[in-house]
């Protein structure tokens, strides 16, 4: 539950610009979420990576960087959609000023990281990639298992990493096996990690079951999991390592309220 992206040459989303901060948006509708009129893609990338962030600024631009360095080595064509979630610091200064022809940033009024997640899904539908792969901008997703990820897309909807190895101490640790326990008792789910922040889906599944999640869903991203869930998964090991910046979403003191309000919110699923 946290927050938190090599130099191919992709069509831009003409909608912003090569490497163009969008503005921010106050719209209400997630999937347009930046303002001004959007032209269609004239070539899609085959993948887009959704990268929600809030308060990053620290790290936001290194992260990106080692994350673009790898894609670049496994997928030629692809593009950085980064979610500007409100961000109250230098983070969209410093997303400014990358001129990156394959980064489009947009910027919207604070949702909170799932449902920012969500506006990234439908937008990589807009664009038409055929895939979409989510991380977070905190440093604590590691790129070297990006390509055992994007080598098995094409086995199921939805492919996860499993965090088995992890840097982010045993707080964290314990919340991610108290949701995954209680998930499994009270919704029978399969999954293992349903809010793993390292996820590779076919996007036009994704945006679909996207759009049915209601705008107040918080933890959105488990939702949505749970939702594809029967269109099939599979889960591949990951490490995750610790975070270089910000804070996290869910503090320990503050699991039971969220996971209180997780629990209200699946009933509208």
């Amino acid at each position: 539950m946290s927050r938190s992206s090599p130099t191919s040459r992709p069509p831009s989303h003409p909608a912003s610009g090569n490497g163009r901060v969008e503005p921010v948006s106050e719209s209400p509708h997630p999937e347009r979420s930046s303002e001004g009129p959007t032209a269609a893609v004239a070539a899609a990338p085959d993948l887009v990576v959704v990268v929600p962030v809030f308060n990053e600024e620290s790290v936001i631009v290194p992260v990106l960087q080692e994350w673009r360095d790898e894609v670049a080595r496994v997928v030629p064509r692809f593009h950085l959609l980064v979610i500007n979630d409100g961000s109250t610091d230098g983070t969209r200064k410093a997303l400014s000023a990358l001129d990156w022809p394959e980064l489009t940033v947009i910027s919207h009024a604070n949702r909170g990281h799932g449902q920012s997640c969500l506006v990234g899904y439908m937008e990589a539908a807009r664009i038409g990639a055929p895939f979409v792969f989510q991380i977070d901008s905190d440093g604590q997703c590691d790129p070297a298992a990006f390509r055992s990820i994007w080598e098995r897309r094409h086995e199921a909807p939805a492919v996860y990493g499993r965090r088995i190895t992890r840097d982010d101490g045993l707080s964290r640790q314990l919340i991610t096996r108290v949701l995954r326990w209680s998930l499994k008792l009270f919704r029978h789910t399969r999954l293992n990690d349903t809010n793993v922040p390292y996820r590779l889906y076919h996007t036009a599944i994704a945006a679909a079951a996207a759009r049915e999640v209601p705008a107040t869903f918080d933890l959105a991203n488990i939702g949505l999991a749970l939702k594809l869930e029967p269109k099939g998964f599979i889960e591949v090991p990951i490490h995750f390592r610790d975070r270089v910046g910000g804070h996290a979403s869910v503090r320990y003191w503050g699991f039971a309220r969220k996971a209180r309000r997780l629990f209200q919110d699946l009933r509208s699923l």
